[in-house]
């Protein structure tokens, strides 16, 4: 297979060395090194990258407005936003500019090289440290039906699907990532297979897949727009 091409959208050339590093030595490659937001957006279009690792807090065009233009010009690269913000606001300034991913800057080496890993096999990536604001997401997303196969499942119920589908581990790794006990996960969990009629714990991953949960967040039907359609917030 064609190795994983990416570019490194980071001010911080001590940072950008260290991530080439990791990714290198995975055998992932490193096309391009972008120090500003504008750079960025016209490296990932002329080396057709795989992923794009976006610092948020960048020069000249900041990594969301960077986000959004790379999602425009060059909808075939996935972008993993690599940040040291780890509340909410800038969770959901990320998600509504077109992410596919979200880690934090502290993590380990191995959790970045399998972040890229997974959004360049057409996954979603949300790294430990995040999921919490990922149910405060769903929990602020205006009242709507979701979709026939998943109606009637609370927003604890979809975030759990939300990670299955990322890849997280059933059980210990969801309840690792919500902070809950694995007892409290597979009780979430046989309720939700009871109201969806998924006979398995894979059959139900499936329905939240195809129901849209292969994007940053479920989509939702109806004739009003999700909240994260709108204008993010600036991380500055």
């Amino acid at each position: 297979m064609d190795p994983i091409r990416v570019l490194i959208a980071e001010d911080e050339p001590v940072a950008r060395m260290g991530i080439r590093v990791w990714l290198e030595e995975s055998g992932i490659e490193v096309v391009a090194e972008a120090d500003t937001g504008s750079k960025a957006v016209e490296l990932a279009q002329a080396h057709r990258v795989d992923v794009v690792i976006m610092d948020l807090n960048m020069p000249d065009q900041d990594g969301i407005a960077a986000t959004r233009e790379i999602r425009r010009t060059r909808p075939g690269s996935k972008i993993l936003a690599f940040t040291s913000f780890s509340d909410v606001r800038h969770l959901r300034a990320a998600v509504r500019a077109g992410v596919h991913g979200f880690i934090l800057k502290d993590r380990e080496s191995e959790d970045l090289v399998r972040a890229v890993r997974a959004l360049a096999n057409r996954e979603t990536h949300f790294g430990r440290g995040t999921a919490h604001h990922v149910v405060a997401l769903f929990q602020e997303i205006p009242e709507q039906p979701c979709p026939l196969s998943l109606q009637g499942l609370n927003a604890r119920q979809l975030s759990i699907l939300a990670l299955l589908v990322d890849g997280h581990e059933y059980a210990a790794g969801v309840a690792r990532e919500l902070s809950v006990s694995e007892k409290t996960v597979r009780s979430r969990v046989s309720e939700a297979k009871e109201i969806t009629g998924a006979r398995t714990l894979e059959e139900l991953t499936e329905l939240a897949r195809h129901a849209g949960f292969g994007s940053p967040f479920p989509r939702r039907t109806g004739s009003g727009t999700s909240s994260l359609g709108a204008t993010a917030d600036s991380p500055r």
